[in-house]
């Protein structure tokens, strides 16, 4: 037991033993920029007679780098200061260590907080207004500081605006500088990076930002295309472009005008937005205009509609139909072709004068005799066999014997009245010849001194009575004569 105790104490006088005593200062910032002085300072004690050294390293990262070293005597108690003024140069999390050893073997250590070495600068600017109108002048102002908030010493500064630089340098880390904003600059929000350096290497960037008012410079009207035929989409919009050729929301007026300078529509259409118009089959051919207007702009579009000359035919039953589906007159003649089942063909054939969706009817029926058909138009079939009652006189084809005993019969009818009328004329022409001479017999014995006188009356006076007669004679009787317009 007494040798254990004996060792151990021999092994505590052996250990060295420090009596030093490491105070640090604290430092004057935790933020530093490159080129920045960093003042560090702080003692040591010694509660016995020391003989040794004290380093001191700055430590950045992985390096270190000693930045003072020297030997050290001291009484007992006795104090030593020290203190550094440094440039900083390295970037990152740095501290400063205080290492005091003794010639005994003795060391004490002693740690200072930790601080910062950058190489960003504070960009505080500003604009002296928030909107400003295109070609006006827009101020951009500010302040320079470093990591610890004091102003640069010195330095430049660059804005950059609207793919343009303007450079400037510094008074007391402020700066000034005045931008003319161009006639066509774009509308909307605008920013202008402001660039600071130092003589140090030390840099920022900061940002001004303002909105540029829109003004109204012109209204454009795009369409798809220029030419159109009828049952196609016109596909437009009304553009109100400002001073960079953006477009202004809000809305617009729009009409319509056909080639004869009718307004065919007029309605209100967001700017900037699509929208359709659809010309139907029978558009009217030739050149449309399209007009919009906003407050004190206006514009006016041009596009063509081609003429289309067409038709449609459609089979009901036994009626054809016939439309124009074209956008002009259609005035061709329509040709059918019939084809009965014994192979017996007729042709059809109507003209027409049809005005852009007008229709007209043809009867089939009253074409031809009644029977089975394959019906085509020009050339194409229209329809599967179509069965038609036929025509009354078509019919008549179908019984010759009929037929011919029909026309016998109307033309001796014909010679009788004919022959009747011939002869009831001569009769009254021999019955006024005599009328007359008996007339004139009479007068003769009552005014024979007057004969050659009178002959001229004589003659109008016959005539007149003849045709007095004639008149009441021909009178229609109250029952009617169908056969009277023969006499």
């Amino acid at each position: 037991m007494k040798t254990v105790l004996k060792l151990a104490l021999l092994l505590f006088i052996m250990i060295p033993i420090a009596y030093a005593d490491i105070n640090l200062n604290s430092l004057d910032g935790t933020r530093y920029n490159l080129g920045d002085r960093i003042f560090f300072a702080g003692y040591v004690q010694e509660a016995n007679a020391f003989t040794g050294t004290i380093e001191i390293m700055n430590v950045c990262g992985n390096e270190s780098k000693v930045v003072f070293f020297s030997l050290l005597t001291l009484d007992k108690d006795e104090k030593y200061e020290f203190s550094q003024d440094l440039v900083v140069n390295n970037l990152g999390a740095c501290y400063f260590d205080v290492l005091v050893k003794g010639d005994d073997g003795s060391l004490e250590q002693e740690r200072s907080s930790e601080y910062i070495i950058t190489k960003e600068l504070r960009v505080e600017a500003d604009a002296d207004i928030i909107t400003q109108k295109p070609g006006k002048d827009v101020i951009i102002s500010g302040i320079i500081r470093k990591a610890n908030g004091l102003r640069i010493s010195d330095g430049s500064v660059a804005l950059t605006f609207n793919n343009k630089v303007y450079g400037t340098g510094l008074s007391d880390g402020a700066f000034s500088y005045k931008i003319t904003l161009p006639i066509d600059v774009a509308s909307g929000e605008q920013v202008v990076e402001v660039k600071a350096r130092d003589l140090k290497g030390n840099e920022g960037i900061g940002q001004v930002k303002f909105r540029v008012i829109s003004v109204p410079k012109e209204l454009d009207i795009g369409i798809d295309k220029d030419t159109y035929l009828p049952g196609e989409k016109v596909i437009t919009k009304v553009l109100l472009n400002d001073q960079s050729d953006k477009n202004i929301q809000g809305s617009s007026s729009v009409q319509l005008f056909d080639p004869n300078n009718n307004i065919e529509m007029t309605k209100v259409v967001e700017n900037g937005i699509d929208f359709e118009i659809f010309l139907s089959e029978i558009t009217i051919p030739g050149t449309w205009i399209i007009k919009a207007e906003n407050n004190d702009f206006y514009d006016s579009k041009k596009f063509y509609v081609e003429e289309v000359k067409n038709k449609e035919l459609i089979m009901e039953g036994d009626k054809l139909i016939i439309r124009n589906i074209g956008n002009v007159d259609y005035d061709e003649p329509i040709e059918v072709a019939l084809k009965g089942g014994d192979g017996e063909e007729f042709k059809v054939i109507k003209k027409t004068s049809l005005k852009p969706n007008q229709t007209i009817v043809i009867d089939l029926n009253e074409e031809v005799p009644g029977g089975e058909y394959e019906v085509k138009v020009g050339g194409s079939l229209l329809t599967g066999n179509v069965i038609l009652e036929g025509s009354t006189i078509a019919n008549l084809k179908e019984n010759t014997t009929v037929g011919y005993f029909a026309l016998v019969f109307v033309f001796l009818f014909l010679i009788f009245v004919i022959v009747g009328k011939g002869r009831k004329r001569l009769s009254s022409r021999k019955t006024a010849r005599e009328k007359g001479r008996e007339i004139i017999l009479k007068r003769d014995e009552t005014k024979k001194d007057d004969f050659v006188r009178a002959r001229k009356e004589d003659v109008e006076y016959v005539l007149n009575k003849i045709k007095q007669e004639s008149i009441e004679k021909n009178k229609p009787s109250e029952k009617g004569n169908p056969f009277d317009i023969f006499n």
